[in-house]
Formats: C-alpha cells, sequence, structure tokens
C-alpha cells in the first residue's frame, strides 16, 4: 500500500471517528438492559393461562454480576425505557466500533511511517 492509499483510508476512517463520536456527544439518557414482554404460566389450575392465554407483562432485563436481574416497567414508561434501551445499545455498538477504526488507524500509521522512512546515510 503506498502512501497515498495510506492517507485515503486515514481521511476515511477520521470521517467514520467523527461520525461516531457525534453518537457519543448526544445528550439524552441511556440505559443499561432490554425492554420486552414476558409472557408465563401462573400455575393456578383454573386459570385462563392453563388453556394458552398467558399473562403479559413488560419487564426491564439487565445483567448483573454474571446473571440477569428483571424489573417491571411501570405503566407509561415503556416507550421512554425502550428508547433508552435502544440509545445505550447503539452507544455500546459505537464504542466498539470506535475501538476497531482506532486500531485500524494505529496500523495505518505505523504503514505510513515505514512508508516515509528513508534509511539514514552511511
Amino acid at each position: 500500500m503506498d502512501a497515498s492509499e495510506i492517507r485515503k483510508k486515514l481521511q476515511d476512517h477520521q470521517q467514520e471517528a467523527s461520525e461516531l463520536l457525534r453518537i457519543f456527544k448526544q445528550r439524552p439518557p441511556v440505559m443499561r438492559g432490554g425492554v420486552y414482554r414476558l409472557r408465563r404460566k401462573c400455575g393456578k389450575t383454573v386459570c385462563r393461562c392453563q388453556q394458552g392465554q398467558l399473562h403479559e407483562s413488560w419487564v426491564l432485563s439487565v445483567p448483573e454480576k454474571g446473571a440477569k436481574r428483571m424489573l417491571a416497567v411501570p405503566k407509561g414508561k415503556r416507550m421512554q425505557w425502550q428508547q433508552m434501551t435502544e440509545r445505550y445499545r447503539r452507544f455500546r455498538s459505537a464504542r466498539a466500533r470506535l475501538v476497531k477504526l482506532f486500531t485500524e488507524i494505529i496500523k495505518l500509521v505505523d504503514a505510513m511511517e515505514q512508508e516515509r522512512t528513508v534509511a539514514p546515510p552511511r
């Protein structure tokens, strides 16, 4: 890869990093975990859930110390919590991409150094 190609890739990576940084600078809160509908049977023999009409509730599943903790989502908070958990996933995904991107940038900088370095006179 010649110096021109390296500079072009560095430029592309710089632009992508700038786009990722916009995600990190956003102000809305984020929440770790995921919101989903939980459907289950209660165990009572005469309940409607025994015929397949399962009980439903919305929960927030949060990873904690290697296990998942489930919290009931308060009425009227489901959309807000879903948006916050989605922003968290987007944040973490952008962070992972940024780590890979900077690793690639370091490799390109090393390649640029190799390309531009001349041997000292003898």
